[in-house]
């Protein structure tokens, strides 16, 4: 049971009561007479300025810290899965050949005369490792620009950064959504992947366009459950 203690307002006698009892006015034991109780609350006692060094932190109020529910990168292969294919077949290919070639090299006895390898072999060689060079830049460039493109939901906002060497940063207040779009074809929506644009309430245009990231739909329901 928890008892508050409050001072008549009639004779200053303080009076015990409960949280029970809080709903209509008590009486005093003192006095006879009726009066309510006030839930208690935080009242500012005094303002002052003292220096950073002098402060009490564990005697200091906090204010509640923004908490990430979700943080996201678009998908690097599913964002683009024609050009994933061709890419795949293209390098097991190569590399197919590029094995074949150097074996067959060596067989049939080409060899290093110093400045390069003799033989038709060495042609072959050359353009499928070329070709896997390319490939690997290809993918390391997707997986950087993944890399460096986020979309962070809060339960204050959303952010979206993208840029490598040139950041550019946008962000929407959840209160201020107005719109939220969700662009997804067949392909995606089979992939489970898709776009989401939010727009606030003063603006006309999408201010926050993020493609290719997964789940969409959760992204767009975390939005929505903290817009307050």
């Amino acid at each position: 049971m928890q008892v508050l203690t409050a001072q008549c307002p009639y004779c200053q006698n303080k009076v015990d009561s409960t949280i029970e009892h809080l709903d209509g006015p008590v009486v005093c034991p003192q006095c006879a007479k009726p009066f309510e109780i006030e839930i208690p609350t935080a009242v500012v006692t005094s303002v002052q300025e003292v220096g950073r060094e002098s402060v009490n932190a564990d005697r200091m109020a906090a204010e509640p810290s923004e908490r990430t529910l979700a943080k996201v990168h678009p998908v690097v292969f599913r964002a683009r899965p024609l050009a994933s294919l061709i890419l795949g077949a293209l390098f097991l290919a190569s590399l197919v050949v590029l094995i074949a070639s150097l074996a067959g090299a060596s067989i049939a006895g080409y060899a290093f005369d110093g400045n390069a390898m003799l033989g038709p072999a060495s042609l072959v060689t050359w353009v499928c490792g070329i070709v896997l060079l390319a490939i690997a830049g290809v993918v390391g460039f997707w997986m950087l620009v993944s890399r460096f493109t986020t979309l962070t939901v809060t339960d204050d906002r959303t952010i979206y950064q993208e840029g490598i060497i040139s950041r550019a940063t946008s962000e929407v207040q959840h209160n201020d959504v107005r719109n939220i779009q969700l662009d997804q074809s067949f392909t995606q929506r089979l992939l489970n992947i898709g776009g989401v644009g939010i727009s606030s309430s003063g603006q006309d245009d999408l201010e926050v366009v993020a493609r290719g990231l997964p789940h969409p739909e959760r992204i767009i329901r975390l939005i929505r459950e903290n817009q307050g």
